[in-house]
């Protein structure tokens, strides 16, 4: 599942915080803002912040393919 800039301004997550998991991996910061990332690469950092990110979108994913079926 990916994860934009919007989905941790959503969350109120500061650009100056979210700054501190880049570059990783070949990942920089101006790539999450125009491409987004994987929810199994912000786990891969350890930040608690990231892991609260990914556990929110799957969630947002979850609760949206619900609410489609009903």
């Amino acid at each position: 599942m990916i994860v934009t800039h919007l989905d941790a301004k959503a969350l109120g997550y500061c650009n100056a915080g979210l700054r501190r998991w880049f570059p990783r991996d070949g990942v920089t910061f101006d790539v999450f803002r125009q491409q987004g990332v994987t929810t199994d690469w912000l786990r891969a950092t350890g930040d608690a912040m990231a892991i609260r990110l990914a556990e929110y979108v799957e969630q947002s994913g979850i609760q949206a393919i619900q609410g489609a079926n009903e």
